[in-house]
């Protein structure tokens, strides 16, 4: 159950995004606010591992797509809101 979902054990910091060399503060702010997003746009129905698939997808479009830094907050939610989409549907498809 969501509830269950705690963003703090997911947040980064300026060391976890040191690969972003120059730009590290910036990245761990947008990351941080992606992961914000993720918590406040799930619902009851998402599962704790639904969630958690959303978080590494992020982590990791993150980390192979660094142009994503010029993401504005708007587009950032909207990412979120489509990865959320995608994972829901997938879990309805292996329901059916």
């Amino acid at each position: 159950m969501w509830s269950e979902f705690d963003i703090r054990a997911y947040l980064v910091s300026e060391h976890d995004m040191a690969f972003f060399e120059g730009e590290e503060e910036q990245a761990t702010d947008q990351m941080n606010q992606m992961l914000h997003f993720i918590a406040d746009n799930s619902d009851e129905d998402d599962s704790l591992e639904q969630l958690e698939e959303v978080v590494r997808r992020t982590l990791y479009a993150w980390i192979e797509e660094p142009e994503l830094l010029g993401l504005d907050s708007e587009e950032m939610e909207t990412y979120v809101l489509e990865q959320l989409a995608e994972v829901r549907q997938q879990e309805e498809d292996t329901d059916e």
